[in-house]
């Protein structure tokens, strides 16, 4: 009896063991486009994961300052309220609005002109227009005046 080799088939096991099976596939063009088609994609899909994070912490960022801040509001015109519900907040606003006074008190009542023309006045005291203390020409004009004239 004689003995057949199959040589394809012993060619198959040493490439399934020596892995050069994949080395074609990976040498063949099709795999090439595909594999960086592949890689673009799964680059594309991160950058933009990445870029709606940012976008997200952003947002929120934003609503917890707003939160802060609608807090401290919150906070100021609860205050607010408290003090509007006494009584004498209410006495206030009815002596400022209704020019009221209390016992005792003398109600002064001053026009708008009078109050605006005695702000002016204020103004003239506290910052008054500060003039020049030199006279017109250049400091070179006063010294070639002092040469060719003399004093």
């Amino acid at each position: 009896m004689e003995k057949t080799i199959n040589v394809r088939r012993i060619n198959r096991e040493r490439e399934s063991r020596n892995g050069t099976g994949f080395s074609k596939i990976s040498e063949h063009w099709l795999f090439k486009v595909s594999s960086i088609v592949i890689f673009a994609l799964v680059l594309y899909f991160v950058l933009n994961s990445v870029r709606i994070t940012v976008q997200k912490v952003d947002i929120l960022k934003r609503a917890e300052k707003e939160v802060q801040e609608l807090r401290l509001e919150n906070l100021h015109l609860s205050v607010g309220i408290e003090e509007m519900s006494s009584d004498k907040y209410l006495e206030k606003e009815a002596r400022d609005r209704l020019n009221f006074g209390g016992k005792d008190e003398v109600v002064f009542v001053i026009p708008d002109s009078t109050l605006e023309m005695a702000m002016e006045e204020v103004e003239k005291i506290i910052a008054p227009s500060q003039e020049s203390i030199y006279e017109s020409g250049s400091n070179f004009e006063e010294w070639l005046s002092f040469v060719l004239e003399g004093v």
